[in-house]
């Protein structure tokens, strides 16, 4: 057990209890200890252990600079994604990924630098530990923690499950699209690949993980009620028959299995009870988005920034719980419902050539996916090309997040947004927005913002509104974008 130096007895009186230590129990520990909150937080297992969520999505790092765990990533030894292979259409191809933000990681090293970051903000680790029993008293929670063969009690004031599918506190938990089932197992060999590939089958898709110790995790996403037809004698039978269908182990003459082949659940899902004036879920307790997107963990710490600050709300502005609470409800919800249509669209390709079920049920409720800018962003905005702002924006006032509460104020609503938007690396973008003027160009805009936003932070802010089609060319220029219609 780890305590930061504090007897095990001694706990006394907290602002937050967390439960679960993965990216999403950490972070919100992290931030809220950031944010002046004295925070336990407990873990059932030692690290480093093993665990699924190997790949992060590019966004990762630049939310891990919020409490300052950027740079332990980035030196962490983990492998930079330069490309990957993609057969989604038939036709094998490459996806380069020219700024090699997303990162291949050992979930087990990655979980534990998170860990070691909440714990050096002040935040006292338990661990492993285990909460052996929970009372609700009034304003607080009374909890008997078991760690180190030792039973010490705790009062918190909030309770964070931050535990994962296992839904620590009850919930009411929706299925947001059809049952889901990863089967995978990883491979040691010399010729393994060394890149990642993603790849549509007939009733399933692959994707296959090249990791920092030399092992490639190879995964198979199958329907979550097939392993009961009957048609295999075994989960690994039916693994291997449809992996020889992929070309995940193309070439790979001397590889052999580590370890036995897995199962785990990959339904998407919502829970509609994800928080009360004394409680919040995080991270796959609160959602979980459709594993075709890769970027689950990122998901997750983004739930974990807006939960601290919702947390932060209930500790220090209760006459702004109910403002926080329906602000973080329908963070959540917004979220779903995109991940879902986004991931649609994508499957509703691959149904488009073929009738099997798995494809056709996946594909329901599928969007139209925008078109991609013209041209790369950074040539945009350096651009003479004269811009406006997307005649489907609106200015709402709705709960948004501020630095430390959620607050109501003005926001942008798009098309091109999961959810109102009122601040973007600490400036407030209504005031910003109302300063753009229809045929100014990207860098005229900048210059306006000036003095009071940084040219660096301008710049990022252009590019942001540019990239969610907030702004875009203005009407009959060369290049002219098409305004996102949902």
């Amino acid at each position: 057990m780890e305590s930061n130096g504090h007897g095990a007895n001694a706990l006394g009186a907290v602002d937050a209890c967390v439960v679960g230590g993965g990216p999403a129990g950490a972070v919100i520990a992290a931030r809220l200890a950031q944010l002046g909150a004295d925070v336990v937080l407990v873990e059932r297992s030692a690290f480093p252990r093993a665990h699924l969520g190997e790949s992060l999505s590019p966004g990762v790092l630049s939310l891990l600079e919020t409490i300052g765990a950027r740079r332990d990533v980035e030196e962490g030894g983990f492998l930079p994604v330069r490309s990957v292979l993609t057969n989604w259409d038939g036709t094998l191809g490459e996806r380069v990924d020219a700024g090699e933000q997303g990162l291949l990681v050992d979930r087990g090293r990655f979980d534990a630098l998170l860990v070691r970051r909440a714990r050096a903000m002040g935040v006292r680790v338990l661990q492993p530990a285990f909460v052996a029993e929970r009372v609700r008293r009034e304003s607080e929670w009374l909890l008997s923690i078991q760690a180190a063969q030792a039973t010490t009690t705790l009062r918190a004031r909030i309770l964070v499950d931050a535990t994962g599918r296992s839904a620590w506190l009850p919930g009411k938990r929706r299925r947001t699209a059809p049952r889901t089932l990863a089967l995978y197992a990883y491979w040691r060999g010399r010729s393994l690949p060394d890149r990642p590939r993603i790849e549509a089958g007939g009733t399933a898709w692959y994707w296959g993980v090249p990791l920092p110790d030399g092992s490639y995790n190879t995964l198979v996403f199958v329907d979550g009620d097939s392993l009961r037809d009957g048609t295999y004698p075994s989960v690994q039978a039916r693994f291997r028959a449809l992996l020889a269908r992929s070309g995940l182990m193309e070439y790979c003459v001397d590889a052999e299995l580590s370890g036995s082949v897995r199962a785990a659940d990959a339904t998407p899902y919502l829970d509609e009870e994800s928080v009360t004036s004394v409680s919040l879920k995080v991270g796959d307790s609160a959602l979980v988005i459709d594993p075709l997107s890769s970027s689950g963990v990122q998901k997750a710490i983004q739930s974990a920034l807006a939960g601290a600050i919702v947390v932060n709300t209930l500790l220090r502005r209760p006459d702004a719980a109910d403002v926080a609470m329906q602000f973080y409800r329908e963070n959540l919800s917004c979220a779903s419902h995109r991940h879902r249509g986004w991931a649609a669209s994508h499957y509703a390709t691959v149904q488009a050539r073929t009738d099997s079920p798995f494809w056709t049920d996946r594909a329901a409720g599928a969007v139209e996916r925008d078109e991609a800018p013209t041209g790369s962003l950074a040539a945009r905005i350096a651009s003479n090309e004269p811009v406006a702002l997307c005649p489907r924006l609106e200015i709402v006032s709705v709960p948004r997040l501020g630095a430390e509460y959620v607050e109501v104020g003005p926001a942008l609503r798009h098309p091109g947004l999961e959810t109102p938007v009122g601040y973007l690396g600490g400036q407030e973008l209504a005031p910003l927005v109302h300063d753009i003027r229809t045929g100014m160009t990207p860098l005229q805009v900048v210059h306006t913002w000036s003095p009071r936003v940084p040219l660096k932070s301008g710049i990022a802010i252009i590019g942001w509104l540019l990239r969610h089609g907030i702004l875009v060319s203005y009407p009959g220029s060369p290049s002219q974008d098409a305004c996102p219609t949902a």
